[in-house]
């Protein structure tokens, strides 16, 4: 991992860049694990490759590298935070698209991976790409940038905010929800643990891995709390605009949304509401917030 050590790439969230630099690693990653593992294993392995290289955003790892830029942290340094994250966002919308949850066919314009390679190995994948997460967690401590005792911090912020208290938990509650009958805050309390929870954890796992002031921690937190919802919001306006979702094809199951209780109008209001928080709790900080209010207003204007 370490030939990413000495890179340093001026950051841009806009970068294409910092993207490929971002994608270079998880390849490198994948491939360097590919090589440790016993060849029959192989359809596995490709299945953690088919997800991982479908075409989405890396929102998330962008969020950790901007957080970094934030506390003055070289963004090549977390490039294993940054797959960590997106293995485990990743490993959530393979078991999502599962037939006992959301039977979506398709994702990201592609079929869902238990449409490519069968349940029993989509399953696999996304619990070995959880599983590596914490793999791509402990690489900080090979590395010797951040002491290990900050990195157990860090990992422990990961589990907290990907497990039953945050991103699983709002799944169980999303699946369990009467969607004939919810309210604003229902919705909110969903959203704010299945999406906003991984979210938040982007932006504040680079407080764990060096001394921080109490102040800039704050700051962060309300950053992510706001735009966690804000991109939920997003997501939920960007699939009325389209004549099916933009990403994933017709919805088979209810869910709850905010565009079912909200105008559009209503909604595109609140999240612009909640874009200008988030970029009011970091803009304090000069160049050092500038990536974090480019993803911020790419949120509140992105078409796809």
């Amino acid at each position: 991992m370490g030939c990413f050590g000495d890179i340093t790439v001026t950051f841009s969230a806009n970068s294409e860049e910092q993207i490929k630099l971002i994608n270079q690693y998880i390849d490198h990653s994948l491939t360097r694990f590919q090589g440790t593992v016993s060849l029959r294993v192989a359809p596995l392995i490709e299945a953690m490759r088919y997800s991982l290289e479908g075409g989405g955003k890396r929102l998330r790892p962008l969020l950790v590298m901007a957080s970094a830029d934030y506390l003055g942290i070289p963004t090549s340094h977390v490039l294993p935070v940054a797959a960590a994250v997106e293995y485990i966002h990743t490993y959530s919308l393979i078991h999502d698209d599962l037939p006992a949850i959301d039977d979506d066919d398709t994702r990201r314009g592609k079929p869902s991976s238990h449409k490519a390679f069968g349940e029993a190995i989509a399953i696999l994948a996304g619990d070995a790409l959880l599983t590596e997460a914490f793999g791509q967690m402990m690489v900080l401590i090979e590395e010797g940038y951040f002491q290990p005792s900050h990195v157990l911090g860090a990992i422990k912020l990961l589990v907290h905010h990907a497990g039953v208290a945050g991103m699983v938990g709002g799944q169980l509650l999303d699946v369990n929800t009467d969607h004939s009958n919810f309210t604003l805050p229902e919705i909110e309390f969903i959203h704010i643990h299945k999406t906003g929870a991984l979210i938040l954890a982007s932006v504040l796992l680079p407080t764990k891995l060096i001394p921080v002031e109490e102040a800039k921690v704050r700051n962060l937190r309300k950053f992510g709390e706001s735009f966690g919802l804000a991109f939920q919001i997003s997501d939920d306006l960007l699939d009325i605009e389209a004549s099916i979702r933009y990403s994933r094809g017709p919805r088979k199951k209810p869910k709850p949304t905010y565009t079912r209780l909200m105008s559009p109008q209503e909604a595109k209001e609140k999240l612009n509401r909640l874009i200008d928080t988030a970029i009011s709790s970091v803009k304090g900080e000069g160049e050092r917030g500038q990536a974090l209010i480019e993803i911020a207003e790419f949120v509140r204007t992105r078409k796809k």
